[in-house]
């Protein structure tokens, strides 16, 4: 079977959790490379193992050469301009979470795709990770009963971005918001997966507990958000960790309960008092799942999403991911912001109804100024 050639712009850290085992796919090989410093595309290639791979001095450059799709791995305000270039082009694409910084930019990315007849899928490596596909097939059959309540976490550290007035990272503009786009984009895409169900209503806070540049956005950030089944979702996440990169989720039903740890060589334990539970009723059990402690694990899921992405290109078939999950998890970010703005809770429809109105934008727009800052 020929597997699909991919491109990719970017040469940041997500692309090396993209191409770890790419030898090992059946479904796709990266064979081209663009970056804005062609020095460092050129390295890449060189020292690229699996194949034979050229470095571009442009992005037009490389959309000419004989790949089939391309991995979009850019600053999030840069997002829409190169995936809507590349779709127009014929390429398939698959882009970097999140899906764009606006619901607008959202929108038309997928109009682009569709015009264009090609497959845009985005990169939410979450939803891809061995232990959250656990947890959802586990909720789905039942065996800790109906969700009542859900705790998340994710931390890593940015620091330096934080301190660095030239870095894109958690700049106000350039990255679409702070920690609570940039990560908890991460959580809404994953909750929603496991839970079956869209979110209704975001009340969030946000702070710079580190950051004293004024162009920098929040680091840290607390939501709470209630499903429109009526469960219940705390999300923090956090971008001031010292220590290495961490993932939590605690999810508790009427009979059971799943907790994960990404930090754990075994990630994931659940305890049930459903019948399905079998040997391992009214006792803690944990199951074996394909992990690995940080960056292992997003080697593990950057991997998979790139199989799924050339195998629906092959196959001709829609990703599990689909637009308009990737475009929900953007809108309760917004809604996020705009409920600390407001302070209030904040409906999802109230986002929505801001496109062709004041626009989406407008309310990272209104962040600028507002964020408090923790040593000031």
């Amino acid at each position: 079977m020929k597997r699909v050639k991919m491109g990719v712009v970017g040469c940041g850290f997500p692309f090396f959790f993209h191409t770890a085992n790419a030898e090992d796919s059946k479904y796709v090989e990266y064979t081209a490379v663009y970056d804005i410093d062609y020095e460092k595309a050129c390295d890449v290639a060189e020292s690229y193992s699996c194949n034979e791979m050229t470095a571009y001095t442009s992005l037009e450059e490389m959309l000419k050469a004989d790949i089939d799709a391309v991995l979009v791995s850019v600053p999030h305000y840069q997002h829409e301009e190169v995936v809507i270039k590349c779709l127009d082009a014929g390429k398939h694409v698959l882009c970097e979470k999140p899906m764009a910084t606006s619901l607008e930019g959202c929108q038309e990315m997928a109009d682009a795709a569709r015009r264009n007849n090609v497959l845009l899928m985005i990169a939410e490596n979450h939803r891809f990770l061995p232990a959250h596909n656990w947890i959802h097939d586990t909720i789905a059959e039942g065996l800790i009963g109906d969700i009542n309540i859900i705790r998340s976490h994710e931390g890593c550290d940015e620091l330096e971005a934080i301190a660095n007035p030239d870095c894109w990272k958690m700049d106000l503009q350039k990255s679409g918001g702070g920690v609570l786009l940039d990560q908890a984009v991460h959580k809404f895409s994953t909750l929603e997966y496991i839970v079956g169900d869209r979110v209704e209503t975001v009340f969030a806070m946000v702070s710079k507990q580190v950051a004293t540049l004024e162009q920098k956005a929040d680091d840290n950030a607390m939501c709470i958000a209630i499903f429109k089944n009526g469960v219940m979702a705390e999300i923090t996440v956090s971008c001031t960790q010292i220590n290495n990169a961490s993932n939590s989720l605690e999810v508790y039903g009427t009979e059971g309960s799943i907790l994960e740890c990404h930090d754990n060589e075994n990630p994931v334990k659940i305890y049930s008092e459903a019948d399905k539970a079998g040997d391992n009723q009214f006792e803690w059990y944990t199951p074996e799942i394909p992990h690995g402690e940080n960056p292992v694990y997003y080697y593990i899921s950057g991997r998979n999403c790139d199989d799924h992405f050339g195998q629906c290109i092959i196959e001709g078939k829609e990703p599990d991911f689909t637009l308009e999950d990737a475009e929900s998890a953007v809108e309760c970010c917004l809604a996020g912001y705009l409920s600390f703005l407001e302070g209030r809770p904040v409906k999802r429809e109230e986002v929505r109804n801001m496109v062709g109105n004041v626009g989406t934008k407008s309310i990272i727009n209104r962040l600028a100024g507002k964020i408090p800052t923790k040593n000031k």
